[in-house]
């Protein structure tokens, strides 16, 4: 039997306010520890964690097949298929570890920076300690336990920026990102083991490997190729520019991606459990992924886009002078990430209707368009290789969305009509924006911070307004999900907004 609509809706709810309102505080984290950490540590040293992270994140695609995302889907979760995947997993992670220290030397001479091996071969043990919180992140994510997830997340973020900073003030260079990273990772996997529902037995039953690997192998190959077009123009960044241009492309590029790994990734956490409660009804599906759009895009749009706007105050003000070939990036790189971070959420609609295979061929297909963009433009150094990278991902956008789409029988226009009261106020937020920094320019202002702070307000501003004065479907989303919330401060801000929204009452809407 079905779990129950309003129970259903409400675990979601909470989840996503729990994830929400925990990712606000690592993102203030992740920002005060790039602030700290670019006065503290080199471009050269961001530049060697970029060139393992080549490889240790490609390591890290494959390092549990797909289990965690397989085990979600099970409908029954039996303590012998549990164990099984436990065991299969510290397999996995065993000798992914073992592959990586062997392979440090070689990524070496590759990038002609022996300083790059030592790196290496210390995340490495982070590849273990990771595959031992698999089995129990899954089933606190069928549990919808979000609470104990963004608990366990949280602390660990906390640890490995406190940690991070502290090597960095004593001039540990590159080794404050590097245990940074492996106290964020060993923090977190106690804390799931803390919470997790699970029970680990001695056995390991082949057929239930079998099993899950069945699903897990297709959805592997498509975050492999995923990666891939991902990373290799650090690759080619690094191999022909060299470890400081690669730091510059590297801060840009993470910082366009803060909104996809940072908040859609966990946002999705939240809904795949879910929605792969009912999988076939198309209605219900399309509604509740159409949600999911709209809330993730009513802040993800206008954040970037003032990012954009106001990318070298930003860089000035955040990361300092000596930073300022990030700003051009952030120029390209932050409407890009708007996009993306919608992008994001097709894999829920792969997973749900059990398709990785075809997530799988488009992905490796676009994957080489992407790389011969890298290729044409890295004759002109990080700035072509970005802006090649934007105009070839913008003109595979209509399909990159549209086959997930066909399998919920979704069409593309629905989406758009969806977004667009956001995506106009966004823009509207931004030509505000861009003029207020024209007119400060042009009177002799050009402080940063007064540039930075003063753009922030008025943009915010002119963009909560116009979202007020329209008063889009996405504020009664709003509204529905803080009202059904047990916080009761939650709840009357939620009031507030229903009333702005127009509604005097939550709806009951299944998704």
């Amino acid at each position: 039997m079905s779990e129950p609509e309003s129970t259903l809706t409400q675990k979601t709810a909470t989840g996503v306010a729990w994830i929400s309102a925990f990712q606000v505080t690592r993102q203030i984290l992740q920002v005060v520890s790039v602030s700290v950490l670019a006065r503290y540590v080199p471009p050269a040293a961001y530049g060697l964690v970029a060139m393992s992270a080549l490889l240790t994140n490609l390591l890290e695609t494959v390092r549990d097949l797909g289990t965690r995302y397989a085990l979600v889907r099970e409908r029954e979760m039996p303590d012998e298929l549990a164990s099984t995947v436990f065991w299969l997993n510290c397999i996995l992670g065993g000798a992914t570890s073992l592959l990586l220290l062997g392979l440090s030397w070689p990524a070496a001479r590759f990038f002609h920076t022996p300083q790059v091996a030592p790196v290496i071969q210390f995340v490495s043990l982070s590849f273990f300690l990771g595959a031992l919180g698999v089995v129990p992140t899954a089933m606190l994510n069928r549990a919808m336990a979000f609470r104990k997830i963004a608990y366990g997340q949280t602390a660990g973020a906390i640890c490995g920026t406190v940690v991070a900073i502290a090597i960095a003030v004593a001039g540990g260079g590159v080794w404050s990102l590097v245990v940074g990273t492996l106290a964020n990772t060993l923090v977190t996997t106690v804390a799931m083991w803390i919470y997790a529902p699970v029970r680990i037995m001695a056995v390991f039953r082949p057929s239930g490997a079998r099993h899950i690997l069945r699903f897990g192998i297709h959805l592997t190959g498509a975050i492999l190729m995923n990666y891939f077009s991902r990373n290799m123009d650090n690759l080619l960044v690094g191999r022909y520019l060299g470890s400081a241009p690669l730091g510059f492309y590297q801060m840009g590029y993470m910082l366009m991606t803060y909104p996809l790994q940072n908040f859609t990734t966990l946002v999705g956490q939240v809904v795949y459990p879910a929605l792969a409660k009912f999988p076939d009804d198309f209605d219900r599906l399309r509604a509740a992924y159409l949600r999911t759009c709209r809330l993730i895009a009513l802040p993800i749009f206008p954040v970037m886009l003032g990012l954009a706007v106001t990318a070298p105050s930003f860089v000035r003000v955040f990361l300092g002078a000596r930073w300022m070939a990030v700003a051009p990036l952030l120029i390209i790189f932050a409407p890009l990430g708007a996009a993306q971070a919608l992008y994001g959420t097709v894999g829920l609609i792969y997973n749900t209707q059990g398709r990785p295979d075809i997530q799988l061929r488009w992905t490796a297909l676009a994957s080489v368009m992407y790389v011969l963009s890298f290729v044409v433009g890295l004759r002109w150094g990080i700035v072509g290789v970005a802006s090649a990278y934007a105009v070839m991902w913008t003109a595979l956008m209509i399909p990159s969305f549209m086959i997930p789409f066909r399998l919920i029988k979704l069409s593309g226009k629905k989406f758009v009509q969806t977004l667009w009261p956001t995506i106009w106020s966004s823009l509207a937020m931004a030509g505000v924006s861009w003029t207020w920094l024209r007119a400060l320019h042009l009177v002799g202002i050009h402080n940063a911070l007064a540039e930075l702070l003063s753009t922030t307000i008025l943009g915010a501003s002119v963009y909560v307004g116009l979202t007020l004065w329209r008063k889009p479907q996405v504020l009664i989303d709003l509204a529905n999900t803080l009202l059904g919330l047990p916080n009761p401060l939650v709840v009357r801000f939620g009031s507030y907004v229903s009333r702005l929204a127009g509604i005097s009452a939550p709806t009951t809407a299944p998704d």
